[in-house]
């Protein structure tokens, strides 16, 4: 070291000094192998890789592909559970998905029930932002999925839809489904012009009719709020995003602000805006 020039001598004992301070590092220990994450759901396994944003399902040690699915983004354990397994609210995409599942076990044998099943026509945005329910305002134990008419008790597991007459399904749907009563045997159905609670096995057993003004005082309000949310979200640079669902979802909030269950001779009825719901002939009966 002698040899070399004054600034090079000082740079080079700098440098013996720096590695002698620095702590021994074991070839183990510097090279930590990746561990993919790994979550266990009773006998379910859910493993999540670095190198994806998709998640794999095994049962009982062999693969699962609930419905062909190969593409799954996430997995949610519910409270409720079959032969002793949890529950698994799951969302498959692409063109093998079939959108928000529901998973349980049966026979030993992990099968699935579609909830909000994936839409041609809107998949990349559905796909970006999952349908994964709504609680429903003061039963957060149930989720509602307005746009497919169901909804999902998280505690039993018990997939709930009502008998109601004409289209309920979709983003233009005349009647919305926004709430199931507390014994989850009749779900309220908002129209245009009145609400409607429907059986599941009767069809519609009660209605309610709505304030003239209804639409003009608090649903048109909502719908333009919803489209100013979906414009702003756009000039953010946030992408496109779902102004029907937004004003499905508000709708939900404000049916839970306006109206409430009570439970009468003739079953629960829904009362709000200074009414409240009376008994209709059930489908088929006779006058």
């Amino acid at each position: 070291m002698s040899l070399l020039p004054s600034p090079l001598r000082r740079l080079a004992a700098a440098a013996v000094m720096a590695a002698a301070a620095m702590p021994f590092l074991p070839a183990a220990q510097a090279q930590t192998p990746y561990v993919p994450v790994v979550k266990h759901y009773g006998d379910f396994v859910v493993t999540q890789d670095r190198h994806t944003t998709d998640v794999t399902l095994a049962f009982r040690q062999h693969g699962y592909w609930p419905g062909g699915a190969r593409e799954v983004t996430e997995v949610r354990p519910l409270a409720a559970t079959r032969e002793g397994q949890p529950m698994l609210l799951a969302f498959t995409k692409g063109y093998t998905g079939q959108g928000t599942i529901l998973i349980g076990v049966q026979n030993g044998e992990p099968l699935m029930r579609p909830i909000s099943p994936l839409q041609p026509n809107n998949m990349v945005r559905t796909e970006r932002d999952p349908e994964w329910g709504v609680p429903q305002p003061g039963r957060s134990e149930v989720l509602l999925f307005s746009r497919d008419a169901r909804a999902l008790d998280t505690r039993t597991g018990e997939l709930l839809w009502f008998d109601m007459p004409g289209v309920v399904t979709g983003n233009h749907a005349p009647a919305t489904l926004l709430a199931v009563s507390p014994d989850n045997g009749r779900g309220a159905f908002l129209t245009r012009t009145q609400v409607l609670l429907a059986t599941r096995e009767d069809g519609v057993v009660a209605a309610l009719p709505l304030p003239a003004d209804t639409h003009q005082r608090w649903l048109k309000p909502l719908s333009e709020a919803a489209d100013a949310q979906a414009r702003a979200a756009l000039k953010a640079g946030k992408g496109r995003t779902d102004a029907q669902r937004i004003e499905r979802e508000a709708r939900l909030a404000w049916f839970g602000q306006q109206f409430e269950w009570k439970q009468g001779k003739n079953g629960w009825q829904v009362t709000g805006l200074g009414a409240t719901s009376v008994p209709v002939p059930p489908k088929g009966a006779q006058p």
